[in-house]
């Protein structure tokens, strides 16, 4: 969902928190207030970028991708005036990861910003969503987690315990990455699923021996994808709990449709849909290989997480 930006009315203070988030799929800009020791969202922005559609077979970034990302962020510095540059966070994530010719977007972006973008590594980034993850989820926190993000390029894994993440790592896998690759023709087929699933499911047997070692609890999602599940299962008055059976359900009625331009999925979001079958691909994968029985979404991640750090003292958001 994109949103007309305009010059904003509200006076901003050092009590204001800025975080950019530039991500494969999307660019998000979110401002919080703390007031009274409570937090509270004054802006939410999100823009459709797909910056990692504009990935070629050589990983160089197209003009047309960096043109997009360039005009987003002009949009969004006009909300950064008046909030201190302690208080801003700008982080960008996979695809500015892979890319090749990344300074061409850079060096243009920095000139836009009033502080300078910092190119998380794939640990940092798994760190920073499991530190919003823990600081925005109930239960007990003593218990170990599973956390999953399938973003536009890459898929974080992290096991943490509390508020320490134990194990993260990213995979050069996403729901825009593999929808180029396994649905570049558009098509819902069996066979295209079958080779999406099968390639994540490689991917993710490289790097399971340790996570069915340290083991877990509770598994959490905090992306796109699994949002897009959680709002078929609310419409569907079941509870918000994502299972395999579930998945196939999916997988099958979105083989049905034949066609991802004639997805109409009760519940799914109109942007959420050219992207479903392949997040849904991974993530399938990422429960068969790691032998996941359930998992619940997470309302935090990459944003909350950078907006923790920067609260003058431990909150919970």
């Amino acid at each position: 969902m994109q949103k007309k930006i305009s010059q904003p009315n509200v006076q901003y203070t050092d009590s204001h928190f800025a975080v950019i988030d530039l991500g494969s799929n999307s660019f998000f800009l979110q401002i919080t207030q703390l007031k009274n020791n409570q937090l509270e969202i004054v802006e939410k922005v999100k823009q459709k970028v797909r910056l990692a559609a504009g990935l070629n077979s050589k990983n160089e970034l197209s003009n047309e991708a960096i043109i997009r990302g360039l005009d987003c962020l002009t949009l969004f510095s006009k909300y950064l005036n008046g909030i201190p540059l302690n208080n801003i966070r700008i982080v960008t994530t996979a695809t500015l990861r892979i890319a090749i010719n990344r300074d061409d977007f850079l060096v243009q972006a920095n000139t836009i910003l009033p502080l300078k973008i910092n190119l998380l590594s794939g640990e940092q980034e798994a760190k920073t969503i499991y530190s919003g993850v823990a600081h925005t989820s109930q239960g007990d926190c003593n218990k170990k987690r599973l956390v999953i993000d399938i973003g536009g390029a890459s898929t974080e894994l992290i096991i943490g315990q509390g508020f320490e993440a134990k194990h993260a790592i990213s995979v050069n896998m996403g729901c825009v990455s593999y929808r180029e690759k396994f649905f570049s023709d558009g098509l819902l087929t069996e066979k295209n699923f079958t080779t999406a699933i099968c390639a994540a499911s490689e991917k993710i047997h490289s790097i399971s021996e340790k996570f069915s070692l340290l083991g877990w609890q509770s598994a959490l999602g905090s992306s796109g994808c699994m949002q897009a599940l959680a709002e078929i299962l609310r419409d569907r008055q079941q509870p918000v709990k994502i299972t395999a059976a579930f998945m196939q359900e999916i997988k099958q009625e979105l083989i049905n449709y034949r066609s991802i331009d004639n997805i109409q999925l009760s519940g799914l979001r109109e942007d959420r849909k050219p992207v479903l079958a392949s997040g849904l691909s991974i993530l399938i994968a990422i429960f068969k290989v790691l032998k996941i029985s359930e998992l619940t979404l997470s309302t935090g991640a990459l944003r909350e997480g950078l907006l923790y750090e920067m609260l003058p003292s431990q909150r919970v958001i």
